[in-house]
């Protein structure tokens, strides 16, 4: 009785612990991880820009050294990640199996959230991304979105005004995104 208890303890943790926000970073052990303090997406997240607001850059520089325009005219998606987020790995493998990726008058820009160019480089080759990466290891970016929790997904209309800021932190963060 007593070893089945603890099975159940042990599952309930485990699944509490996996619909935690990323919002931290692990610390570095070998295991990754979310830590047990992470609060739940609810209590975690708030936006720094709101629907009908204007981008606060208009390029950036991609992990290739390329720069990346933020023009109006084109439907743009910014998502905020990191390499070692579960959340940031299901929104980035649903994105790849959408037709999003297909989507001609979309610009995709995938923007990692203290990461460096050679995690995201390798990040790129894993999940396959056809799309611009950019490094902000020290949330420049980040913070002019968000203070907590990964992935943001950030959709602009072609007026380049924004139309929603999203937490993906759900099984279906994809399916949920509108322009």
């Amino acid at each position: 009785m007593r070893k089945v208890v603890c099975f159940h303890l042990a599952v309930v943790t485990a699944t509490v612990l996996s619909l935690s926000a990323c919002s931290q970073k692990p610390a570095p052990v070998a295991a990754q991880a979310v830590p047990a303090t992470a609060a739940p997406a609810a209590a975690s997240v708030a936006f720094a820009i709101q629907p009908g607001a204007k981008l606060p850059w208009q390029m950036l520089r991609s992990i290739d050294g390329h720069e990346v325009r933020l023009t109006p005219g084109k439907r743009q998606l910014l998502i905020f990640f990191a390499t070692w987020c579960g959340d940031s790995k299901r929104a980035m493998t649903q994105l790849m199996a959408s037709d999003l990726v297909r989507q001609q008058d979309l610009q995709i820009i995938g923007i990692g959230r203290e990461e460096q160019i050679p995690a995201l480089q390798k990040f790129r080759g894993d999940y396959q991304l056809n799309f611009a990466l950019v490094a902000d290891p020290d949330r420049a970016l980040y913070q002019q979105v968000a203070s907590k929790g990964i992935p943001q997904l950030v959709t602009v209309g072609a007026d380049g005004n924004i139309r929603q800021v999203l937490l993906g932190e759900v099984p279906d963060a994809i399916a949920q995104l509108h322009w």
